[in-house]
């Protein structure tokens, strides 16, 4: 805040100015006290110039029966997943409340390297939603797949005091902090030395490995997936993200450790949501909502929304409806319900009635980063299974969940080969490197989707991002891997010859420039596709699937380098 603004806030608070606008009589959801009272609401120069009475306004504003709360910061998302780019993700969620959110490219980083960085960064600058980068801290998140790019410190170096830049992105690779690897610290090290923070990712860590990420400057976690989890990284000084994204629904098992004495260490985070879910549901302010309809008091879900948000990611300058904060604020009609008549970025209208006022600064998409898949041939035999014994080693799915059970089972062979037994609910799921042409892949069987025909795939398939399908026969598979070649990567729903649903995602394999709105269609007819395949709709099969190749969420995944038990982190047969 500079002088001249400073000075007039202080003659407004003053009562010596009318400020620009006022909010006369209306309900303050105050997150800092945990109340909710009636007052007037002084808004000028891009702040909260006074909270009080008999404030006057330039323009006068009738606050009755409406309520005004800061808006609303997604502690940890990447944007990639929303499969559209910043800029069309601003005009996606604005209307929802967010006005910040704390963003990891990592997924576009792990496709095309510092080019996707920048791409990210250059996109989301200039926009009313502020987007604070978080530089990707494991690119590849380990050494046991293979990405299409790798980002060192060097390489992370000139980053570092970029503007957009907000700190480290989530440290998924815990050995390496463990052994204190040398090139793991010294990325810790430059983004500390330039005031900057550390996101963590501790999924599955007990309190021995939690004392070992404090001690490395870790300050966040969003993988706590129970109340013990939660209370053991809140015991140790982390903040914790309640998560709710599209694959990963932790609030209704997190929300279980929040109590009024230790709210201040909790706050929100989607991480992963696909723009259908967020279409239909909301994001921060779905997580809002569930939180007051799972007992927490609501000034206390809208602080976890806000002010707690700010607070772990040192936003200091919002985050509360007080005086000397920026006018990042929502008018709400019903405050339990969460219904928002109008969004405001520094003081300045954004979204209104479920739309947003403004246009997006888009950027040209460089063409380098236009989809091109590069695999090995994709004949026959890539799909191919061959075991010695019934006995196998079996990923099973858990709804609404990225942590999967290590399964055990008699899989039924034909000629020593598996075959898809949609009867038993035993499929099978191919990866396959999509970067460098390499012969890497591999195959395995996962239980737990319910499709009766078809396949799905994708190139979303974190964090590598290679081609991921999951099907009921190897030439349905083997169709879907095609035509997402030819299309230069997306997401895919085919049932026999037939291809039931399609979305290009042209960057990168990752995103697309179309309209969100178009996507979000694109989006339900994939989930349409669902239905003809007759999968498991209680949680998203898409996602769930992305999620199948990540080898650092336990406890069986499979990379384009076979199947890999995270418990002892290394590759196993399928064979048991």
């Amino acid at each position: 805040m500079n002088q001249t603004i400073r000075a007039r806030l202080i003659t407004i608070a003053a009562k010596k100015e009318k400020a620009a606008v006022v909010y006369q009589g209306i309900q303050v959801i105050d997150v800092m006290t945990r109340e909710t009272y009636q007052a007037d609401v002084a808004v000028d120069s891009g702040y909260i110039a006074a909270v009080g009475d008999g404030y006057e306004g330039i323009e006068m504003i009738d606050g009755t029966g409406k309520f005004i709360a800061p808006s609303f910061i997604d502690g940890h998302v990447h944007i990639e997943s929303s499969m559209v780019t910043p800029s069309e993700y601003e005009q996606a969620i604005l209307p929802l409340g967010v006005t910040t959110v704390i963003a990891d490219p990592h997924e576009i980083a792990n496709v095309k390297g510092a080019e996707g960085l920048q791409f990210m960064l250059d996109d989301a600058a200039g926009l009313s939603l502020d987007v604070r980068m978080m530089l990707p801290s494991c690119v590849p998140a380990t050494s046991f797949e293979h990405a299409g790019a790798s980002l060192d410190a060097a390489a992370l170096a000139p980053f570092v005091k970029h503007p957009g830049v907000h700190g480290l992105g989530e440290v998924m690779d815990y050995p390496a902090v463990e052994r204190a690897d040398r090139d793991m610290l010294k990325k810790i090290e430059q983004i500390e030395s330039a005031g900057k923070l550390v996101d963590g990712h501790a999924a599955g860590l007990g309190a021995r490995e939690l004392n070992i990420y404090g001690v490395a400057g870790i300050r966040t976690d969003h993988e706590a997936v129970s109340k013990q989890e939660a209370i053991e990284r809140a015991r140790r000084g982390l903040y914790v993200e309640v998560r709710e994204g599209s694959a990963a629904r932790n609030l209704q098992e997190v929300l279980d450790a929040v109590t009024e004495s230790n709210a201040g260490r909790f706050l929100f985070c989607t991480d992963d949501k696909h723009l259908d879910d967020t279409l239909r549901e909301g994001t921060i302010d779905y997580n809002i909502r569930y939180a007051i309809q799972h007992g927490i008091k609501r000034e206390t879900a809208y602080a976890m929304a806000s002010l707690h948000a700010a607070n772990a990611y040192q936003l200091n300058d919002r985050g509360a409806i007080v005086p000397g904060r920026r006018a990042d604020f929502v008018i709400l009609q019903d405050a339990d319900q969460v219904i928002i008549d109008e969004v405001f970025v520094s003081g300045e209208p954004v979204a209104r009635a479920g739309k947003t006022i403004i246009s997006s600064q888009k950027i040209a998409v460089p063409s380098t980063l236009r989809g091109e898949l590069k695999t090995k041939p994709i004949t026959d035999q890539v799909f191919e299974l061959v075991l010695e014994k019934t006995k196998a080693h079996v990923i099973g799915i858990i709804p609404k969940s990225i942590v999967t059970e290590h399964l055990i089972l008699d899989v039924p062979l034909q000629d020593g080969k598996f075959v898809p037994v949609p009867e038993q609910d035993l499929l099978k799921i191919a990866v396959i490197e999509r970067h460098n042409a390499t012969n890497f892949s591999a195959v395995g069987i996962v239980k737990g989707f319910g499709m009766k025909r078809g396949a799905i795939a994708a190139t979303v398939a974190h964090d590598s991002h290679n081609l991921v399908i999951v099907g009921t026969s190897d030439a349905e598979m083997k169709l879907a891997a095609e035509r997402l070649i030819k299309a230069g990567g997306g997401v895919i729903a085919v049932n026999g010859t037939e291809v039931l649903a399609e979305l290009p995602l042209e960057i990168a394999g990752l995103m697309t420039s179309r309209p969100f709105q178009e996507v979000g269609d694109t989006l339900e007819a994939l989930n349409d596709a669902l239905d003809v395949l007759e999968a498991d709709r209680s949680f998203n099969p898409y996602l769930t699937m992305s999620f199948l190749c990540l080898p650092v969420i336990p406890n069986l995944k499979l990379t384009d380098s076979g199947l890999f038990d995270v418990k002892t982190f290394q590759h196993i047969a399928v064979q048991a």
